[in-house]
């Protein structure tokens, strides 16, 4: 069928707006057999498979948790070899240790597998839509997160030695499925998706009805302040990185505590978690912030305070900060 009737989400907006976001030629879609990632399969075969400049890949992440694990990616190659697209199953543990959250064992098992697979010049697509944006924004408004966590999932991000975008992130979900029935996709259901046990699919059937059904256009509004959150969290880091410049202390890499109590608590803290980013460390909590004013900054003179954050240590010695990986 090849009618797309009166839906805005047709082959000509995925070459636009993949257009936008990407020079790269090697798209390669996360494909794990919801309808989805199958709609954005099907655009973008589509949409590129009569330019010869591009090449159309597809990635499926085997996770080995569920028992249904193994007909999905069957499913997966199956619909691939229709489209005449070449599919690579990676095989991941999706197992839970340590008393984890099993959504957060998932997400990085998947993307560190995406990481080390793709290549320079590559670029991979993933199927995040409208709701998944607010979803994620309230998740992380419950979780107490600062306005950089709330500008929700990005568009467009780094990952390793490619980059991922997000073409359908101001799709309705409701469009993505109208597309898959019109187009007669064939598609298959995650049992866990109605597993509320798990946040975000508590989120999701438990809450978000409610919600819509009050305020109808709630999941668009939310994803609105999301979008002026990051608008203010990126004014912000230009600020810190500003600021950055003008404390670095005497070594590379080290920061100069008295510079640093020159400014205020709000500029102060903008330029450690900028430092920390740097150095790709996890951002501290406001508990460890207020920490560190106290027991490092604040510490006596010749004391050489040390403070623990999850995977790094922040150390001072005389006038210097420094950050180390722990061991």
């Amino acid at each position: 069928m090849d009618g797309h009737g009166d839906l805005s989400l047709t082959p000509k907006y995925i070459i636009q707006k993949i257009k936008k976001l990407t020079d790269a030629k090697k798209l390669c879609v996360g494909f794990s057999g919801g309808v989805d990632s199958h709609v954005l399969l099907d655009l973008t075969v589509q949409a590129f498979s009569k330019l010869p400049e591009y090449e159309v890949s597809a990635l499926h992440v085997h996770h080995g948790i569920s028992d249904l694990a193994d007909e999905w990616a069957r499913h997966c190659e199956a619909i691939c070899s229709e489209y005449q697209v070449p599919l690579t199953v990676l095989w991941v543990d999706g197992n839970v240790t340590g008393g984890r959250s099993p959504e957060e064992v998932a997400r990085e098992a998947r993307f560190s597998a995406f990481e080390n697979f793709l290549e320079a010049q590559q670029c991979l697509l993933l199927a995040h839509h409208e709701a998944d944006q607010a979803e994620t924004i309230l998740l992380r408004l419950f979780r107490g997160t600062g306005p950089l966590g709330l500008g929700g999932i990005p568009e467009k991000a780094p990952l390793g030695k490619s980059e991922l975008i997000r073409p359908l992130l101001n799709i309705p979900k409701e469009e993505i499925i109208q597309y898959a029935r019109l187009q007669n996709l064939k598609w298959v259901e995650d049992d866990s998706n109605t597993n509320t046990r798990f946040d975000r699919n508590f989120l999701r059937t438990e809450i978000m009805p409610i919600l819509e059904a009050r305020w109808p256009r709630v999941v668009r509004s939310m994803n609105r302040a999301g979008a002026l959150c990051f608008e203010t969290a990126t004014a912000v880091q230009v600020l810190a990185l500003g600021d950055l410049e003008k404390v670095k202390g005497s070594v590379a890499g080290n920061l100069s505590v008295a510079k640093l109590l020159q400014l205020d608590t709000v500029r102060r803290r903008g330029v450690l978690r900028c430092w920390l980013q740097q150095f790709g460390f996890a951002l501290p909590s406001r508990d460890h912030m207020e920490r560190i004013d106290r027991e490092i900054l604040l510490a006596k003179s010749g004391s050489r305070p040390q403070l623990k954050i999850g995977s790094y240590e922040i150390r001072r010695q005389r006038d210097e900060l420094s950050v180390n990986t722990l061991r």
